[in-house]
């Protein structure tokens, strides 16, 4: 079962695990970053400073054209000083790949060589030695196939955990939509802390995702919460513990139920029920283990 209540945590986190997992590049600059035989990009003009990059026009695409990103305008910036030109621009080129990535749900040929694990570990050490590195997008489309989504702004900002061995990310979008109607919120924002060695690229994933908050809103109904996830290759072995709580949800679905398949509707309206109220609140205690997933101590199977 993938619960659509998970369904705003789920994209979060994948979002936010995608733009570190690929998004981390800080090698020198180099013509193969991202192979021409994974992805090309191009930008209709370039303003370039020591610790600064900003582009207006910026494209990305899967060269096998089954994915594309269009920026209006890219800032990618570390008001410290510690990451070069050349860091920015192939942090940022990455960033774009593992969105692509995402979206299309997997990686293409001539791209499953394309790995910035080495680059990763440069990050953390220019993290831990001061470096903020700052990411701002505006005006952004981002397509697959019939899929396509667009946000107003996209702000990501990744800095060196106050917990030892860890890095802090707040992700924020906003503007968020979906041609035709979609069941996305108008606004989305994160903080998450993941730690170092979640990024060393092991063949197991180790360690604990925090999720301190999680803030999303509708034009009626807000979600709100945190947690943490332990993921491992396959449900059986992952972990997690969540608390959620929506706002005016009968308004919220009232809402979002012109837009949602007709079993996502249903599973929405029956998971009223299955949490706790507190006023115009609907709590829900999620944990996950050994492939069971207990919604306020439910036991739900999940595939």
């Amino acid at each position: 079962m993938n619960s659509p209540i998970l369904t705003p945590m789920k994209y979060a986190t994948a979002s936010l695990i995608a733009l570190l997992a690929l998004g981390g590049s800080l090698t020198q600059a180099r013509a193969d970053a991202i192979p021409a035989a994974c992805m090309t990009s191009d930008a209709t003009s370039r303003t370039m400073g020591t610790a600064s990059l900003s582009m207006s026009g910026y494209s990305a695409a899967l060269a096998t054209g089954d994915a594309h990103l269009g920026v209006g305008q890219v800032v990618v910036q570390d008001r410290q000083g510690h990451l070069t030109l050349p860091n920015l621009r192939d942090a940022n080129a990455l960033i774009s790949f593992g969105l692509l990535k995402l979206v299309h749900d997997g990686s293409p040929a001539g791209c499953h060589d394309v790995n910035g694990r080495a680059a990763l570990r440069n990050l953390r050490d220019a993290l831990h030695q001061g470096a903020v590195a700052e990411l701002v997008w505006t005006g952004v489309a981002l397509s697959s196939g019939k899929n396509r989504y667009s946000a107003e702004h996209v702000n990501a900002t990744l800095r060196a955990g106050q917990a030892s061995g860890s890095i802090d990310i707040v992700f924020a979008a906003s503007g968020l939509s979906a041609p035709g109607g979609s069941a996305l919120p108008a606004s989305l924002r994160t903080t998450l802390t993941i730690p170092e060695q979640m990024l060393d690229g092991g063949k197991t994933p180790e360690g604990k995702i925090t999720i301190s908050s999680l803030e999303a809103l509708w034009a009626k109904g807000k979600l709100e919460g945190n947690g943490w996830i332990s993921p491992g290759h396959t449900t059986a072995t992952s972990t997690g513990q969540i608390h959620l709580a929506i706002t005016d949800l009968s308004d919220l679905l009232a809402t979002i139920r012109p837009v949602l398949p007709g079993g996502v509707s249903t599973a929405l309206s029956v998971a009223q029920f299955m949490g706790h109220r507190d006023g115009n609140k609907v709590m829900w205690d999620l944990t996950l283990g050994g492939g069971i997933l207990k919604v306020n101590s439910i036991p739900i199977p999940v595939n």
